[in-house]
């Protein structure tokens, strides 16, 4: 592995080596959404890669020798400074990515995400923005970065469009996703329908964990079998009408649920103070997830040159319940624990934007706009437990709350280039205000106001812009995710629980950053961090119940970070391209106020090749390495992945690929130290096969397909930081 890194690192520093070579292969591009590649038969790039502006690094998709073929997930894989897997999505390890596709934002996350991004092929995508940190016009919590994939140009009175599926099949998971898209345009109307489907009817994995606490002389050694079903759905249906040459009306409404039954038998062996017994358990729950959003705008244009004003106004309703049925006997016990539990959440999400963009010349431009957004959030939760021939409440788990947030913001930027140098600056003010409607422990009500500036300089080395130099500063803030808050306490094994925090705070990050473009292919950043009491995932153990874990989030301290990255391009040959990437990341926690810094260091690896054959094959080999790290108190063993891919193109309209994941069929390792307690969990991952079809068509003359831009804040319904 080391010989491995060293190789990683020299290529890394090969944009100095190569840097009059790459010059010989590149010019400027003559739009970004156009072709740029010369032919499939052999890698030659005519136009740059990377694309530096002031506050983020463009991917010009067309010209990336690495693009064929490839849908939307696999592209971000290998995108500068992006680390994607099947369930994760970071810009530079930061999490908490927002993805927008054409102005709207996408409000998915995890694995419905990324399976939502398998559906779009690299062949409709003109470029990739990836904004680490967003400036005063983005919510001042997108700490985690910003993503905007820009779709290229389609059809005007006629239609396109693509459908396929992808199948990934082993011994142990079985995932079904078709998918398909189609856009329709006539006159001053436009319609657009995409959607899919993800369904496994079996996936199964085992799970090994072993505990020790040495205050109670207690020891765990258990086993976990797992069996889940799944049924996943995402429709977006989008209608666009311009009455005039200055004025735009869009209307999009996305619907997508989550229907998933989840099945764990426990069995664990318990020894303490040499006293052995057994506890067996068996935990079944049905998960019900639906999320419904309507999103309305109108932008008006006041000029030729680009001023335009904007209205944007979104709702967004989202539901979710879980009915447990819980069992577990104990060995030493006469009487067997048998508990059922009822979940529900429910969020109503309203978000409106005026903003307006006047554009004084074409190096000179101003962004004023205000938002608001109003947040009602229900939790319930009812538990009954078998007494004898009866069911018995308990309301010592139970609760009922609600509580709503109101988020004003006002904020201003600009944007100005004089020269090779190019500014970008703004600033940002938010108001947050809490209300609880029943008077619980666990809500707090509170009022803040806080201010957010970005500033950001580039300047280009050459006239062409090829070499590149940027340095900017920002502040973030953080709020805890709704699930996070969420008090619930739910079994997963025998003695493994999760639960939320709803003491938890918002987190504050000032952050400064330096970047280099080396001849549009390489990129090499760095930068620094400060983030005040973040929020993090925990393993804690019950203080009545030893034996119990409970995974839960809180706020550290303080965390201070560094960062180093690089990653770049090679056309080793006509008809063979490596992509690779290396980030090291530095970090110092403190886990509480006033407790000392624990300093480590881990490091995140890409390395993508792809070879172009004959008769339009092509293999691609990707391979993944993160080393071993810590998140709070849990230390995350290093994980590698080797997944090769085949293609075939068939005529102008097929594609089918073929391939592997999981070839290593390395165990996932998770430890956990928390006061004298001493926890390990591995789980095997199995190899699978991963099938892909898909059929592009269209008619028609080209034309620049509408674009929705949605505001609402859905970002706190995903998860914190979650494993």
């Amino acid at each position: 592995m080391k010989r491995l890194l060293f190789y990683i690192v020299l290529f890394l520093l090969s944009p100095v080596l190569k840097a009059q070579e790459s010059n010989s292969h590149v010019s400027e591009p003559d739009s970004v959404s156009e072709p740029d590649v010369t032919a499939l038969s052999e890698v030659v790039v005519k136009a740059p890669v990377v694309i530096r502006e002031a506050d983020r690094t463009v991917l010009n998709v067309a010209a990336n020798p690495l693009s064929t073929g490839k849908d939307a997930k696999e592209l971000l894989a290998t995108a500068p400074g992006v680390w994607a897997t099947d369930d994760t999505l970071s810009i530079y390890g930061q999490g908490g990515t927002t993805v927008y596709i054409d102005d709207r934002k996408i409000n998915m996350s995890g694995s419905q995400l990324m399976t939502y991004l398998k559906s779009i092929r690299s062949s409709d995508i003109s470029t990739i923005e990836i904004i680490p940190k967003a400036g005063a016009e983005y919510n001042a919590d997108s700490a985690g970065g910003v993503i905007r994939i820009n779709l290229k140009r389609r059809r005007v009175d006629g239609i396109s469009g693509a459908a396929g599926i992808n199948v990934t099949a082993g011994e142990y998971k079985q995932w079904y996703n078709p998918f398909g898209n189609v856009s329709l345009h006539s006159g001053k109307w436009t319609v657009s329908v995409n959607g899919n489907l993800n369904g496994s009817p079996s996936e199964r994995y085992t799970t090994y964990r072993y505990s020790t606490n040495t205050i109670e002389s207690l020891s765990l050694d258990g086993i976990s079998h797992h069996k889940n079903k799944v049924l996943q759905d995402n429709i977006m249906a989008a209608l666009f009408f311009d009455p005039s040459d200055s004025d735009r009306l869009g209307l999009q409404l996305d619907y997508n649920s989550d229907l998933s039954r989840q099945n764990s038998t426990s069995h664990t062996e318990s020894i303490k103070t040499e006293t052995t017994a057994t506890t067996c358990g068996e935990y079944v729950n049905h998960n019900r997830f639906r999320n419904f959003n309507a999103t309305l705008n109108w932008s008006h244009s006041l000029d030729e040159e680009g001023s335009v004003l904007k209205l944007i106004s979104s709702y967004n309703y989202q539901s979710s319940s879980v009915a447990e049925n819980n069992m577990m006997s104990w060995s030493d016990l006469q009487t067997d624990s048998v508990y059922t539990t009822d979940n529900t959440n429910r969020y109503n999400i309203f978000v409106t934007d005026l903003s307006l963009r006047k554009v004084f010349s074409s190096a000179l431009s101003l962004n004023v706009g205000a938002r608001y957004t109003f947040n009602d959030i229900a939790y319930t939760s009812w538990h009954h437990y078998l007494g004898g021939a009866q069911w018995i409440d308990n309301s010592v788990y139970d609760y009922d709350n609600s509580y709503t947030e109101n988020i004003a913001a006002v904020y201003v930027s600009a944007n100005a280039q004089t020269g090779r140098w190019k500014f970008k600056a703004g600033i940002r003010g938010e108001y947050f205000n809490t209300n609880s409607h029943r008077n619980l422990p666990y809500t707090v009500n509170n009022n803040e106001f806080n201010l957010f500036p970005n500033a950001n300089i580039s300047f280009s080395l050459t006239e062409t812009g090829n070499y590149t130099v940027s340095t900017g500063y920002y502040r973030n803030i953080r709020r805890p995710s709704f699930q996070s808050l969420n008090p619930v306490v739910r079994q997963v094994s025998d003695y493994y629980y999760t639960v939320g925090n709803p003491a938890l705070t918002p987190s504050f990050t000032d952050a400064v950053s330096l970047d280099f473009v080396l001849a549009s292919k390489f990129t090499v950043a760095t930068g620094y961090s400060q983030t005040d009491k973040p929020i993090r995932q925990m393993i804690i153990s019950d203080t009545d119940y030893p034996e119990r874990m409970y995974l839960t989030w809180d706020n550290e301290g303080k965390d201070h970070s560094i960062f180093v990255h690089g990653d770049g391009f090679l056309n080793l040959t006509r008809w063979w391209t490596l992509y690779s990437s290396l980030t090291y990341v530095l970090t110092s926690q403190q886990l509480k106020a006033g407790a000392p810094y624990d300093t480590f260091g881990y490091i995140r690896s890409v390395i993508s090749t792809t070879f172009l054959l004959p008769k339009d094959f092509s293999i691609t080999l990707n391979c993944f390495y993160n080393s071993k790290m810590k998140i709070g108190n849990i230390h995350v063993y290093p994980i590698l992945n080797i997944d090769p891919t085949i293609q075939k193109r068939f005529g102008k309209h097929w594609l089918l690929s073929l391939g592997l994941e999981n070839t290593l069929q390395r165990q996932s390792r998770i430890r956990t130290v928390y006061e004298g307690y001493s926890n390990i969990g591995r789980t095997k991952n199995y190899l699978n096969a991963k099938v892909s079809l898909t059929y592009n068509f269209n008619s028609g003359k080209t034309f620049r397909s509408r674009r929705i831009e949605n505001s609402s804040d859905n970002y706190r319904l995903t998860k914190d930081g979650t494993l």
